[in-house]
């Protein structure tokens, strides 16, 4: 008998086994088929005997089904009653056998990354029927499970692609980065509706009736003007985050000041259309999708035929179309949103990894998800819900330079 403890050990064991033994038999929760095991199962397919996976909550991959359409030694659990959950290997000859149990399935997670623990026993054990039973446990899976046909496996995938996406996030996956913290740990995260608004409403440096007031002036210039260039100029330098000779929006600094983007003041001061065509894709009501966010950065890129974009400009007149969707991100809130959610190598914020790693996860946040409130002022908060997180994460220049810059 030996305890297994570390993923290269059980890696190697199971490839052992599956090398080794005639006979196979296996049931287990989940199934992955980029793994060397599985690799290595498949080119003994025909030792195979009974297995058994599982699909609950979508964990197998679609690639383990369509390389099983039609197997007549490999079944899958499609609508259990309950949860699917053993994983048990079963490898025997005529004189001889090993099984190994415990909590690895057969996914990648299991076998490279994860904590698992499982014991091997061996004939040698002095467990005389311990192999008999476990067939016969492998058998009644069996009996239960389904041949899977191309269709199932077909649909199976479409509703995987879907389901990905929101395991992820059950697990604060964001991007493919891991994050330095687990969500549980992060301030802003964890905020039911009343706790968000007392903190947004502590804001020391520019008032929280006035960050309001700033938001609902721009929001009906938007909603008076189809498009951003048929706004005057003085008004969209504004809502640009730039200084204008006449301070038609007074408080234009706040929620991200760009007036240290040079490349940016000069295109909007030219009136270059991208910009108001890339916020025409972003809906003024409803529901904005990564879809309506892509086709945005698609077009705000085409006024850098040189180069010169960046993060913050984009993001701040995204935040002043849809401050319930969109934080301006720039360098006097980056660090402490950073610190606070667990995102790794801030710096290195791109488009995507913004979408994935602040959209979506803010979107997860019980404040974010919260009704909209009857107050009135509460009303108008969540309406700007996550271009307010500046009031928690703003962190002012030292004195000696204390206008604010993008980055």
């Amino acid at each position: 008998m030996k305890l297994i403890s570390t993923n290269a050990d059980l890696s190697k064991q199971l490839k052992r086994l599956v090398e080794k033994y005639p006979r196979v038999a296996i049931a287990t929760a989940w199934a992955s088929a980029e793994t060397e095991v599985f690799e290595s199962l498949v080119r003994h397919e025909d030792r195979i005997v009974q297995a058994v996976i599982g699909t609950h909550f979508y964990q197998t991959h679609p690639d383990v089904l369509d390389r099983f359409v039609g197997s007549q030694k490999v079944k899958f659990m499609l609508q259990p009653d309950g949860v699917f959950h053993p994983k048990v290997y079963l490898f025997w000859s005529s004189d001889s056998w090993e099984a190994l149990i415990g909590s690895p399935n057969l996914t990648v997670g299991a076998l490279t990354k994860n904590s698992e623990l499982s014991v091997l026993v061996t004939s040698r054990d002095g467990q005389s029927t311990l192999n008999e039973e476990i067939i016969e446990v492998i058998s009644q899976y069996w009996r239960e499970a389904q041949t899977i046909r191309q269709s199932e496996a077909d649909s199976y995938r479409k509703l995987w692609k879907l389901k990905a996406r929101d395991l992820k996030k059950i697990a604060d996956i964001y991007g493919d980065r891991a994050t330095t913290k687990p969500a549980v740990q992060s301030k802003v995260l964890s905020m039911e509706w009343k706790d968000y608004l007392a903190e947004v409403k502590k804001d020391k440096y520019h008032g929280f009736k006035e960050r309001l007031a700033l938001i609902n002036e721009i929001r009906e210039y938007f909603q008076t003007h189809s498009h951003f260039n048929d706004m005057d100029l003085e008004v969209r330098k504004g809502i640009a985050g730039l200084p204008s000779k006449t301070k038609v929006i007074k408080h234009w600094a706040w929620f991200g000041s760009m007036k240290g983007a040079g490349t940016f003041a000069g295109l909007i001061n030219s009136g270059d259309e991208a910009y108001s065509l890339a916020l025409d894709e972003i809906p003024l009501e409803g529901e904005v999708s990564k879809t309506h966010y892509d086709a945005y950065i698609e077009q705000y890129l085409k006024a850098y035929k040189d180069g010169g974009h960046g993060l913050a400009t984009a993001t701040r007149l995204l935040a002043m179309k849809r401050p319930d969707v969109f934080l301006c991100v720039d360098a006097q809130n980056k660090r402490k949103l950073a610190e606070d959610v667990g995102i790794v190598k801030s710096g290195q914020l791109d488009y995507e990894r913004y979408w994935e790693e602040i959209v979506d996860r803010l979107m997860q946040s019980p404040w974010w998800q919260s009704l909209e409130p009857s107050d009135r002022l509460e009303r108008e908060a969540w309406r700007a819900r996550a271009a307010m997180l500046d009031a928690i994460f703003y962190e002012e220049k030292p004195k000696t330079n204390a206008s604010r810059t993008s980055a």
